[in-house]
């Protein structure tokens, strides 16, 4: 239930905001994960009907002086953070010191979600399998004889399949290097390799207010007939031409079930908060893996996985925005 404290509150919606031309989209990833002022706006609009009061602060470095200016209430984060490997961290940090509750998962949480490689050795101790991987910092590096290709290679500290195309599922050694050589110049950060997962794709919304609610996993279905897909960057940008997004998938009631606890399992396991999203592969053999986590899915209505998720639950776009807010209210009044 949501809970509307009295008198209303003021909300301040902390993001970073895409400026980016579709075009310049396509030849640049830096705003991927950036949210649109179309985005900020719906978020916006479903806070005002409960009745607060809300306002706008972009993410950037003027931010803890209105932060400190501002009597603000509660946050609703969305800021995805400008540089480093902590940087979906830096707004709950700051957040954090200032003693100003907010939405979603906290600063821990959001950096070892952020690292692939971190986050698959969290939810591997809690029983989720995950496909093996390591860590190149070096193209030179080899991997152990007894696995075979082929692997995906990605970077391990980026969201919204940034860094990843149909050139990072690698079948021999030489592209293997060619593409950590890709990563290591392109985001100055280590190349995660893993052994590639070549079956059905599932992504799975989890949201928390007192008990954890799974929502119904929706299937990332490949139109193409492709050797190895992948969920690439450009094909969520042109989604329609490469991809349907199967919100009622066949699932047997023990696939079902393993998301369902998988999802549960991971969403503990890392420390997250109010709402997450969590990506699965499941091979030829019918094993599932555990991909990755994110802690602070996009929220674009009728575009964002977790939208689409929530949408075909019977959940609005408001109704959504509501519930990830409403545990971070009971937090601000104190109850548990």
């Amino acid at each position: 239930m949501n809970i509307k404290p009295d008198p209303a509150l003021l909300i301040a919606i902390v993001y970073n905001l895409k400026r980016s031309t579709l075009l310049d989209i396509f030849q640049n990833d830096d705003e991927a994960e950036f949210d649109s002022l179309q985005t900020v706006e719906a978020i916006s609009s479903a806070i005002k009907s409960l009745g607060h009061d809300v306002l706008i602060l972009e993410a950037n470095k003027d931010l803890p002086k209105f932060l400190i200016a501002q009597k603000i209430d509660l946050v609703f984060n969305i800021a995805e953070g400008y540089k480093g490997p902590n940087r979906e961290a830096h707004v709950p940090a700051l957040l954090e010191l200032l003693s100003i509750p907010f939405t979603g998962s906290d600063s821990k949480a959001l950096t070892i979600t952020l690292d692939k490689g971190l986050a698959k050795k969290v939810v591997s101790e809690a029983g989720v399998a995950t496909p093996r991987g390591w860590l190149f910092r070096d193209p030179g590096q080899d991997i152990p004889q007894k696995f075979d290709f082929p692997f995906i290679v990605k970077p391990v500290a980026e969201g919204s399949s940034k860094g990843i195309s149909s050139s990072s599922v690698v079948h021999e050694a030489h592209s293997l290097q060619k593409a950590v050589e890709a990563i290591l110049e392109r985001y100055n950060q280590p190349a995660l390799v893993e052994q590639f997962v070549g079956g059905r794709e599932f992504t799975v919304g989890v949201l928390e207010d007192g008990n954890l609610e799974v929502l119904p996993p929706m299937e990332i279905i490949y139109l193409n007939n492709e050797e190895c897909p992948i969920y690439s960057y450009n094909y969520k940008l042109e989604w329609h031409d490469f991809l349907r997004y199967e919100t009622k998938p066949l699932l047997t009631s023990a696939l079902k079930n393993k998301l369902e606890n998988y999802a549960r399992k991971a969403f503990r396991a890392l420390g997250c908060r109010d709402v997450a999203r969590f990506d699965f592969r499941m091979d030829t053999r019918g094993n599932l893996y555990f991909l990755e986590c994110n802690a602070l899915p996009g929220l674009a209505p009728n575009w964002s996985d977790l939208c689409l998720i929530s949408n075909a639950a019977g959940i609005s776009h408001e109704a959504l925005i509501q519930k990830i807010l409403s545990p971070a209210l009971k937090r601000l009044r104190g109850i548990s």
